[in-house]
């Protein structure tokens, strides 16, 4: 059986959320046209989900948002405004999912006050979902980490590993988002080591992946697939094919399991 896997940040910005030019309909015509099976989203906000939810009939978005979806937009509307999730969209039938939180609030009184100047404090989540194939039960798990705070980016990666360990007693799993680190960064040299002694490795694709304006010079949009799947083809998709939608590139990888 053969899969298309990716994973996008669609960039929360208000050109997006108002949906300017129609681009829930562009992101939409992507995901047709590179024939996902399964995509996983960051920064997805609520409205504009809904909008290209409109134009994907035989697909469904799955996730939770990072502050929910009722008592928080109620009394704060702003919030509502920008809550955005890591939606996974799949034609695919699912059997179970469920959005967990990340650890997320720094420990220390001096890695607070500077996460909160930047501002770099947000709850953090993961999206889960699990399929079943004529071959064998995967978990499909999505995230997006931390992008300032190493203690917070740790306890993060901490906890995907601890979830991982124990998901691996049912099921093949299938690790993806905006990790918001390189494969040069310690913290996740470790993780990937980690990982790999579960037989859980990293597609290689290593180049550039957020906008040029930003300091990285690697890929910090990754994919985790099990060792036994066998990758056919894998890469990245420009931020001009995506006609502005986001300002990272798409990675990709199709894999035979």
């Amino acid at each position: 059986m053969r899969l298309k896997i990716g994973t996008l940040n669609c960039q929360n910005n208000t050109e997006n959320r108002q949906n300017r030019n129609d681009r829930a309909n562009l992101l939409a015509s992507y995901i047709l046209e590179k024939k996902y099976d399964i995509l996983g989203t960051q920064e997805l906000t609520m409205r504009f989900t809904r909008k290209v939810d409109k134009y994907l009939k035989e697909f469904n978005f799955y996730g939770d948002y990072q502050y929910g979806r009722g008592i928080i937009g109620k009394y704060f509307p702003l919030i509502k405004t920008f809550n955005q999730g890591n939606q996974i969209i799949t034609h695919m039938p699912v059997e179970s999912t469920r959005t967990r939180t990340l650890p997320w609030i720094p420990y220390s009184f001096k890695e607070l006050w500077r996460a909160l100047k930047k501002p770099s404090l947000e709850r953090r989540i993961v999206t889960r979902i699990e399929i079943e194939t004529e071959k064998q039960r995967i978990y499909i798990l999505n995230t997006h980490l931390d992008y300032y705070t190493p203690s917070v980016q740790k306890r993060q990666l901490n906890y995907l590993l601890k979830k991982i360990k124990k998901y691996r007693n049912y099921a093949s799993v299938v690790l993806m988002g905006d990790f918001n680190l390189q494969i040069t960064d310690s913290l996740f040299l470790n993780f990937m080591k980690e990982l790999e002694k579960l037989d859980i490795v990293r597609v290689p694709v290593n180049e550039k992946t957020n906008a040029s304006r930003y300091r990285e010079e690697g890929a910090i949009d990754h994919i985790f697939i099990p060792k036994n799947f066998k990758v056919i083809s894998c890469g990245t998709i420009s931020m001009e094919e995506l006609s502005n939608i986001t300002d990272h590139k798409a990675v990709y990888v199709e894999v035979d399991i």
